[in-house]
């Protein structure tokens, strides 16, 4: 952690993976839609692990928490797998994004009501989305899946 900043991961996953497209705006991008399925949930998850607003790297007060590093652990050794991505698609992105002109006066006019009312169904939809399979083991859906890769890929046992 800590070798690049946060603008060399954007340049590099922009110039190798996105066809020139940030990694939160990918999803508009035609590719995103033939692409292998677990790259707009990979860049999804690596756009929430930093701050775009400003030039650092992941150390001191921007470090990863133990519990990031263990998920993007699991990420690497599913990228060095040959399981396919089995999760359906769950799009993470904020309420507000979607509105439409009419919503946005809406939501103004019910002082936010609206967004609070889609926020908690994305909620309810994001737990029964984790039922889905196994989620403490994402992106792998199920635990056996995981397990089995560490047998091929040990190099993340312990």
């Amino acid at each position: 952690m800590g070798l690049i900043s946060n603008d060399n991961f954007e340049n590099n996953i922009m110039a190798d993976v996105t066809d020139g497209w940030l990694p939160e705006q990918y999803y508009r991008s035609k590719t995103a839609k033939y692409d292998d399925s677990i790259i707009l949930p990979m860049l999804e998850l690596c756009w929430g692990l930093y701050d775009d607003t400003r030039h650092h790297k992941l150390i001191n007060r921007d470090k990863l928490s133990d519990e990031n590093l263990k998920v993007i652990a699991r990420c690497v050794l599913f990228l060095t797998s040959e399981k396919e991505y089995e999760w359906p698609f769950f799009d993470t992105k904020s309420p507000l994004i979607s509105f439409s002109l009419i919503e946005h006066i809406q939501n103004l006019l019910s002082f936010g009501k609206l967004y609070r009312d889609k926020r908690a169904e994305s909620e309810r939809l994001y737990l029964e989305f984790q039922k889905l399979g196994d989620y403490d083991f994402w992106p792998f859906l199920r635990k056996e899946d995981y397990e089995d890769q560490l047998k091929i890929t040990p190099f993340l046992n312990g």
